[in-house]
Order: C-alpha cells, then sequence, then structure tokens
C-alpha cells in the first residue's frame, strides 16, 4: 500500500500517527456540521479559520459544561470530539464536521439538545446545526476526506466519562 502526502502534511510518521489516533479516539455516537455565515451587517465577512477554530473550541467547552456541570472542572470529564474545518476556499461557507462520543447514559435526543444550545445562532452561526446519528469509521474516513490538514487537533478531546 503506498500513501500519497499532500504539500500541506508535515512528517508522515506524525501524520499517520495522528490519523489513527483520531480513527482510535472513539465510537461516534452523533455527528455534528456547523455552518458559517457572513456575520451581520452591510461589511461583514466570513470567519477567518482561526476564529472558526476559537468558536468550535468554545461550543464543545460549553457542551462539556451542559453536559457534566461542575465534573468537567472538579473530575475533569469530557465528551470525545474529533473536528475538521472544511469549506476555506474562494466561493466555499466555511462549516466545521464534529464528531461526538457522548456519555454512554445519555440519550440521543437530550444530547442533541443540548448540542443545539451550546451552538446556537450567533453572529456567525446563522443556523442551527445539522445533527445526527453516525457510525465512527464512515464519519472520521469523511471529515478526513480532505487529508488531515482539516482536523483540528486543539478541539479534539479524548473522552473521559464518569465510571469509565
Amino acid at each position: 500500500m503506498i500513501l500519497r502526502q499532500t504539500p500541506f502534511q508535515r512528517s508522515g510518521r506524525f501524520q499517520n500517527a495522528l490519523t489513527d489516533w483520531v480513527k482510535g479516539l472513539a465510537d461516534c455516537g452523533v455527528a455534528v456540521t456547523v455552518t458559517f455565515g457572513t456575520g451581520r451587517g452591510s461589511a461583514a465577512t466570513s470567519p477567518s479559520t482561526r476564529n472558526v477554530e476559537e468558536m468550535t473550541r468554545k461550543g464543545i467547552k460549553r457542551l462539556n459544561t451542559k453536559v457534566y456541570g461542575n465534573g468537567v472542572k472538579r473530575k475533569g470529564y469530557s465528551i470525545g470530539a474529533v473536528t475538521a474545518i472544511e469549506g476555506t476556499g474562494p466561493f466555499e461557507r466555511i462549516h466545521v464536521h464534529i464528531a461526538f462520543e457522548p456519555p454512554p447514559s445519555m440519550a440521543f435526543n437530550q444530547f442533541s439538545q443540548l448540542v443545539g444550545q451550546a451552538f446556537k445562532p450567533s453572529k456567525w452561526i446563522e443556523q442551527r446545526p445539522y445533527i445526527t446519528a453516525c457510525w465512527s469509521e464512515d464519519w472520521i474516513n469523511y471529515i478526513l476526506k480532505l487529508g488531515q490538514e482539516a482536523l483540528v487537533p486543539s478541539c479534539c478531546l479524548t473522552p473521559k466519562h464518569p465510571g469509565a
């Protein structure tokens, strides 16, 4: 098997390790796509990749707090998350794909509502996120279709659920 590397990839060893880590990170229970708009006002433009990464990080932090409350700070609980940013080219809408591993005891509908609250419409998020159930290998392969450069390692979290 021959692995092709894109010009955006750094060392092959690091990138393959990152891909292996992402694929083994979690069982994806919930797949989310958050599309960012052009903002409000006449002179607004699309947010930068850095701004999208920061908004995604804050949304995941809000979601962790909604799910675990003080357990996030006190005991280090967290949901599993893998994120990838797409649509950074001209004439494309920038969006983020997120694969979540919710707590095993939480129902899909309940977790979906919390995701909707954490990524609620704002200046840049014009509509509610698209939320669906997923299977990890298919979703991870989908978000890796552009290669590892789409991944946002700072927003990828290993899950730590109570009782695990």
